[in-house]
Parts: structure tokens; C-alpha cells; sequence
């Protein structure tokens, strides 16, 4: 191999491994960062409205609603449909959501901590935790009891979902806001 055609490898692998490392730097300080999720939503439902409304991610519910009596918004996990799933007259609410007052207390901290930019400096139950799953509360849209997440009852509160079908068979699709 000539010499010119040895210096033109050497540059094109040096080029090559600033490249990578470069991209390496940049995604992994990426990867460090906080993630921004300020404009991320979520459906709630205000049970007296009978409306489906969004908020930001981190709302803890029950939400004070959009009218009616104050502190009837709850989360609301919206189901549509395979080929529906962009029709909104399609789509179902599969069940409602909130938290009991000790979880929903916790929460808030969180909130408002993260808000403040500080860290939340107490024990932060984990969602798979006993205390999380039985402080979190399910019913279905139409119905007036709620049942702890952990319990026989919102276990199937939360699964029955999956069974439904849509207008052509299609299977059912959790809905983002859109």
C-alpha cells in the first residue's frame, strides 16, 4: 500500500472515531438530562359534567374537574379501536382512576417538589408497592364504588378492557391525547 493511500485510511478511521465519540458524548449527556414531560397529557373525566378533558401528566387525581361540584375529575384510561382509534365517537372510557388522600398527599409533594426544582426528600412508594396499589382507587365510569387497584374487583375493573371489540372486531387501543 503507498504511503498517500495509508495517511488517507488513517484520516478517514481518526474521522470515523471522532464521529462516534462525539455522538456517544452528546446521547449520553442526552440520556443524563431530565426528561421533559411538561406537555405530556393525559384524559380525565368530570364525573358531574359527564366530559372527558386533558390535563398535564402529573396531575394526581382526583382533579378539581372542569365544572360541577369541585374535585370530581379523575383519570380516565380512554380505549378505541383498531382502525377507530383517531374516531372519537368510537372510543369507550375502560375505567376511572384516583388516589386515596395518603397516596394523593404523597403525590402532591412529589409535584410540587419537582415544580420547585428540589428533590423529594422522603420515601416515594414505588407503583408496584402494597401501599400504592391498595391507595389507588378504580371504578368503572357508570358506577358509584371504588375499589383498591390490588383487589379481586379492580383487578377486573382494569382488565376487562381487553376483551372488548370494535364496530369491525378490531381489538381495543389505549387512546392518547391528541
Amino acid at each position: 500500500m503507498n504511503p498517500a493511500t495509508k495517511f488517507y485510511l488513517k484520516i478517514v478511521t481518526a474521522t470515523a472515531f471522532v464521529g462516534i465519540a462525539g455522538w456517544l458524548l452528546v446521547s449520553g449527556f442526552r440520556n443524563l438530562s431530565p426528561h421533559d414531560d411538561s406537555h405530556a397529557r393525559v384524559w380525565f373525566y368530570n364525573e358531574s359534567e359527564k366530559k372527558l378533558y386533558s390535563m398535564p401528566v402529573n396531575t394526581v387525581p382526583p382533579d378539581k374537574g372542569i365544572g360541577g361540584p369541585t374535585g370530581d375529575g379523575y383519570r380516565a384510561i380512554v380505549v378505541g379501536f383498531t382502525g377507530y382509534k383517531h374516531d372519537k365517537s368510537k372510543r369507550k372510557i375502560a375505567y376511572l382512576e384516583k388516589y386515596a388522600p395518603d397516596l394523593k398527599k404523597v403525590l402532591d409533594e412529589v409535584v410540587a417538589a419537582r415544580a420547585l426544582g428540589q428533590i423529594f426528600a422522603n420515601k416515594l412508594p414505588t407503583r408496584e408497592s402494597e401501599f400504592f396499589q391498595s391507595n389507588t382507587l378504580v371504578k368503572r365510569p357508570e358506577e358509584s364504588d371504588w375499589h383498591p387497584a390490588n383487589s379481586d374487583e379492580g383487578r377486573l375493573i382494569m382488565n376487562e378492557w381487553r376483551s372488548w371489540h370494535g364496530p369491525d372486531g378490531g381489538g381495543p387501543v389505549i387512546c392518547a391525547v391528541d
